[in-house]
């Protein structure tokens, strides 16, 4: 049996965080897409990530003239990945669509989606052509962290792939039953399995101010990836160990050959002691601090706090 999306309810989730200047623009292009779009209704479900400029004062403005239009506030800001978790756990449409609010994910591309989603395809995951207003680093550590990302983990990830991507209802149930608190959802919607298909698309710029998600951010995302899907690190003294074992081995082979070969001729010296005192103490760190990261995230893991709170619900009923 097809699919129909004129028994269909559609729910766009989008967080926010000092979008002010795009929010009108956004719900423009969001009507015009809508519009063309024949489903049962839509709602737009914004989480407003305690945004320190007049963001939520428009929201409330423009959820007051229309009633598709919902807002979460949360209590302080905790990052776009939860802030997209609290979104997808109060969406209630049958096809959810994610999207950021700085327009670079243009919602020109929802008929589109929702077609691949009436062929059958349960996500629909969007892959960058470009990449928008990045600068030379931010395309350098994309590029590698894509390459490590798919070298260690569980799951492979498409570089240029974007939270931008349309999902059906039990894929959203499924990813809202996966309680860890380090979300990462570009590698949990790969992990949950379901039809995916892939959709390219031309990142445009910002339509308004700067962009707030920073380096660091950037990288602690990527942390958060890396030791959610990939076991690598509590491999690597394993690795570390066995290559130096077999170094030593093979050091102790060369130079005993020579030795009784009459060859050479080994003296004893400190500097040879030293390196190898640094060496292994230099590894002994570099692991504990690696166990101390997986064990700091398990710390967090197992206290079980909620990844957000909700300050003030707009457009809700009760």
């Amino acid at each position: 049996m097809g699919r129909s999306l004129k028994d269909s309810k559609v729910s766009l989730v989008i967080p926010l965080f000092n979008e002010e200047g795009c929010v009108r623009e956004l719900f423009k292009e969001i009507s015009t897409a809508m519009d063309g779009i024949d489903c049962a209704n839509y709602e737009v479900v914004l989480v407003d990530d305690c945004s320190r400029d007049k963001t939520l004062e428009v929201v409330e403005e423009l959820a007051a003239n229309n009633s598709a239009i919902k807002c979460l506030s949360l209590s302080r800001n905790v990052g776009h990945q939860n802030a997209l978790s609290c979104g997808l756990n109060a969406a209630d449409g049958d096809i959810i669509i994610t999207l950021d609010g700085d327009l670079q994910h243009p919602p020109a591309l929802f008929p589109e989606m929702l077609r691949l989603w009436e062929d059958g395809a349960d996500v629909v995951n969007t892959i960058r052509r470009n990449s928008g207003s990045s600068n030379l680093v931010e395309k350098t550590f994309s590029k590698w962290f894509y390459r490590i990302f798919n070298r260690v983990a569980e799951v492979s990830l498409v570089p240029g792939s974007a939270d931008f991507r349309l999902l059906d209802r039990q894929c959203v149930d499924a990813l809202n039953g996966m309680t860890e608190h380090f979300k990462f959802f570009r590698g949990q919607v790969p992990y949950i399995g379901f039809k995916q298909v892939e959709l390219l698309f031309d990142c445009p710029p910002r339509f308004s101010g700067n962009r707030s998600y920073t380096l660091r951010q950037s990288f602690r995302l990527a942390s958060n990836g890396i030791f959610s899907f990939s076991t690598f690190g509590l491999k690597l003294p394993f690795y570390f160990g066995s290559l130096i074992i077999f170094t030593v081995f093979a050091y102790f082979v060369v130079a005993g050959v020579l030795h009784f070969t009459g060859h050479a001729e080994f003296k004893p010296g400190w500097l040879s002691l030293a390196a190898l005192i640094y060496l292994s103490l230099g590894l002994q760190m570099f692991f504990l601090g690696m166990y101390g990261l997986y064990l700091g995230k398990i710390f967090v893991e197992v206290k079980s706090r909620p990844g957000y709170f909700i300050k003030q619900r707009i457009g809700f009923d009760e």
